[in-house]
């Protein structure tokens, strides 16, 4: 028998570091994922057969041989990548947490908890403004980062990050990197919230906001979960906006199956953002990706349904469906199924976490009831129906949405760009070209540096007292440019209007033994936040016990 000397398993590892520095170390590779997985998975019974044929090693001997092989190889290329990234790397300057220069792998291990945003702003107030997150990664807190790296004369784009999507065709307006492709989409939902098309769902948003204030009647005086009911509010609009129909949760006053598929997969995105070129393992793991698998057969159906039996009033899908005529164009259909998820996903988190932080801050400050009340009073006449174009310039109506928002922005951990090959200018700061960066609403909505008292709930910050907001264009819940959110107009409108009509016929006060430290300290950051409980009493005014 021939024996394999260690000058092989060394040229392995050279030859594994060589692979680091010549082509790893460059570009993109994340598409790149399951192929790789893939060709290592096959590599190792090839290598041993190969051994065992020609070296006439036993298979045992052989399939031993090759993993030390092969696993030479590997240690070549993390060996190379860690001296690189601890000592060698262009972004070593920036200070940050020591086992994240190496590898996000670290993030992974506490990732489980699903609290990005809060350990984010921990290391913020620690590091600082700019916080090197990952081997080539920034997070930047700055007064100007969400102007410069998002706003409308950014040069940035989306990041590897955002391409997750594409391994179950799952491509949407919010997942393409491509600019051109996604200015072309943008144009066609730009039609479905229009003010024209806005008008047209705003009746749909009453009788939805109605329906929500019997349930809350039925319920008058007894502690309810908040955070569960205006999930149930949102996601039956959103569900009428995308497929032609609710989920009937208000009715029912539970989770609709799909919905709580939809939970396990958005905690599938947040186990594994750190690390997000392994998205893919998981989508396709037989255990981990199987709700996720299911929820996206459950969108596809409903949007296919829509597709044929049409709708007699209109919504957003109908806007998307006139861009797509031909039911037998596959690729405008993936467009479809993707943009259909996306308007059930960013439609309902956006209004759901706002009104539950809203009407938890409500429910401590009956001062900001009675000033809210005071100002929408005289906009609701009782002898007329609802309409929020009546309350749409209310100033403390406004400023109590825009206070929450920067509290507690619906995407806390913020979102992902790419520096431009040139590099940016953050506050004085060089970012070089190639650069993943972060824009960390939550951290910078409680940064001293832009908002004065950022930690308390002050909403007259935004129209009587403007010294309170030292940097106003670091406020971007909704984000900014050309990838801003395009619902954002649809979300205000059913802000105000559940925030008008419950103030205006209920009292608001938390359960007994309730304090919000379950919502604020044990909520889920799963790219969008996934809230724990609030118990909040709404007692109709005038009727007392």
């Amino acid at each position: 028998m021939i024996h394999i000397s260690v000058c092989v398993y060394a040229f392995a590892a050279v030859l594994g570091a060589l692979s680091h520095i010549v082509y790893f170390r460059r570009g993109e590779h994340h598409k790149e994922t399951l192929p790789y997985l893939q060709l290592f998975t096959a590599s190792i019974p090839l290598s041993a057969l190969a051994l065992a044929h020609f070296l006439h090693f036993t298979y045992a001997q052989a399939l031993l041989r090759a993993l030390c092989i092969i696993g030479s190889f590997v240690c070549g290329i993390w060996t190379s990548m860690i001296i690189y990234r601890a000592f060698f790397h262009r972004l070593n300057r920036f200070p940050g947490p020591w086992p994240l220069k190496l590898s996000k792998f670290s993030q992974l291990v506490s990732s489980w908890k699903l609290d990005a945003f809060r350990r984010s702003y921990r290391q913020h107030q620690k590091f600082g403004n700019f916080v090197r997150t990952g081997p080539n990664e920034i997070s930047i807190a700055s007064p100007s980062a969400a102007t410069v790296i998002l706003g409308p004369k950014s040069q940035c784009h989306r990041s590897p990050w955002y391409e997750y999507a594409i391994y179950q065709d799952l491509e949407s307006l919010h997942s393409t990197r491509d600019y051109a492709v996604h200015e072309a989409r943008r144009r066609v939902w730009d039609r479905g919230f229009s003010v024209k098309a806005l008008r047209d769902y705003e009746g749909r948003v009453t009788d939805y906001t109605y329906e929500l204030m019997s349930k809350f009647s039925l319920f008058a005086g007894k502690p309810i979960d908040a955070a569960a009911w205006f999930n149930y509010y949102s996601f039956d609009v959103m569900g009428d906006f995308a497929f032609g129909k609710s989920f009937n949760m208000l009715q029912t006053g539970s989770y609709h199956y799909a919905i709580t598929w939809l939970d396990s997969s958005m905690t599938l995105l947040g186990l594994f953002t750190p690390i997000a070129w392994a998205i893919p393992v998981g989508a396709i793991a037989p255990l981990i990706g199987a709700t996720f698998r299911r929820f996206i057969r459950f969108c596809n159906a409903q949007l296919d349904e829509r597709r044929v039996k049409g709708s007699k009033v209109p919504d957003i899908t109908s806007w998307l469906l006139k861009a797509a005529p031909d039911v037998n164009d596959v690729e405008a259909t993936k467009w479809l199924h993707g943009d259909a998820r996306l308007i059930i996903v960013a439609g309902s988190d956006t209004v759901a976490i706002a009104l539950t932080h809203l009407f938890y801050y409500l429910a401590l400050n009956p001062a900001q009831v009675d000033k809210l009340r005071k100002e929408l009073e005289p906009l609701m006449r009782s002898d007329e129906p609802f309409s929020v174009r009546n309350v749409q310039n209310a100033k403390h109506l406004n400023a109590v949405i825009h206070e929450t928002l920067r509290m507690h922005p619906p995407v806390p951990s913020g979102v992902f760009r790419t520096t431009p090959p040139q590099g940016i200018t953050v506050d004085g700061t060089f970012i070089p070209g190639g650069v993943n960066v972060i824009v960390p609403f939550y951290a910078i909505g409680r940064s001293e540096e832009c908002f004065a008292f950022p930690n308390e709930f002050i909403p007259e910050r935004w129209y009587e007292q403007p010294d309170l907001v030292k940097e106003k264009d670091a406020y971007a819940p909704f984000s900014l440019g050309p990838y801003g959110c395009i619902g954002k107009q649809l979300a205000l409108m059913e802000l105000r209007t559940v925030v008008s009509l419950l103030v205006s016929q209920f009292d608001i006060r938390l359960a007994e033994g309730e304090d919000g430290s379950k919502l604020l300290d044990e909520s889920r950051d799963a790219f969008t936040l996934r809230m724990e409980a609030l118990e909040v009493v709404f007692e109709e005014r005038g009727k007392k016990v």
